[in-house]
């Protein structure tokens, strides 16, 4: 019987996950060309065909499919005995992919992770800060950090603590418009919004320790905190940021604050992962880490 390794296993797995022969390479650090023989290599072993392949999509066979389940699972196991054996040494090793928003990495995450680095000298840290929808298998991703209730999900939102936020607007923008008053006003209000929540979800405002929703909308969606406070300063609309993105702008007089008898609790920090069933050493020691410092403010 001919003979397959670990790394065509990986391979195959990768092209499966992430439905491209390009995006496994990246994934494994390796050629496109590597990753492609490693796959045929495992195909002429076991001499059946695993993948359907076109310029454009790579479809797997029925008993690839098969194979796929079976294998997947032994590489759950491996993985999990890797980790157990890790965590007990409390010595963690290996890569740790962190995705994260733009905004939130520049203004916050550098400090977190300066000191979860610190504790885990030997673990490689591959942080990706974007403003987009993740896809977690494709690109690899092990934990994610997230700002705003998410939409339905397969993923796992973990909630690490409540980011202080408020309502502000320009000064020139409330001359023009008026400053609303109770939260029913901001219906009448262009209101600039965070793109990557889930649009179905309105602002959340607090009155006499009841939370409720407002239907808000307005000219302006975006992926980018920033981009959202730069165009509230310009006098565009009312915003609902964060403290870390709009603080210096409200401390400067650029925007100013409105609604603060509605506020609610703030806006939830989430630790995003894959699966209830598997979760690496690696992936826990990072959500600790990061509950602990928030508790300690």
């Amino acid at each position: 019987m001919q003979q397959y390794d670990l790394v065509a296993l990986r391979s195959f797995i990768a092209v499966v996950d992430t439905g491209s022969f390009n995006q496994a390479a990246e994934l494994l650090n390796a050629s496109t060309a590597a990753v492609s023989r490693r796959v045929s290599g495992l195909e002429a072993a076991l001499d059946v065909r695993l993948l359907n392949r076109t310029t454009r999509r790579v479809e797997l066979t029925e008993a690839g499919q098969q194979f796929y389940q079976d294998v997947v699972n032994v590489f759950q196991s491996l993985d999990e005995a890797q980790e157990r054996i890790q965590s007990r040494s409390q010595n963690l090793k290996g890569n740790l992919r962190i995705s994260a928003p733009l905004s939130f990495g520049v203004t916050s995450l550098n400090l977190i992770l300066t000191g979860f680095m610190k504790l885990h000298p030997e673990l490689k840290i591959h942080l990706q800060l974007e403003d987009h929808r993740t896809d977690f298998v494709a690109e690899g991703i092990d934990v994610g950090i997230r700002i705003g209730r998410l939409e339905n999900s397969t993923l796992v939102a973990l909630p690490i603590t409540n980011i202080s936020a408020v309502f502000c607007a320009a000064p020139s923008y409330l001359k023009e418009y008026g400053e609303p008053k109770v939260p029913e006003d901001l219906l009448n209000h262009n209101c600039l919004r965070y793109s990557l929540t889930d649009p179905k979800l309105g602002w959340i405002v607090e009155e006499n320790g009841v939370e409720r929703s407002i239907d808000v909308s307005g000219t302006l969606t975006c992926n980018n905190g920033n981009a959202l406070k730069e165009a509230a300063i310009e006098g565009l609309g009312v915003l609902y940021s964060p403290d870390f993105i709009i603080g210096d702008a409200i401390k400067n007089g650029q925007l100013i604050e409105v609604l603060s008898g509605y506020k609610s609790d703030g806006i939830g920090l989430y630790a995003i992962k894959l699966s209830r069933k598997f979760t690496s050493a690696k992936v826990i020691a990072f959500i600790d880490y990061l509950k602990a410092y928030y508790a300690e403010g």
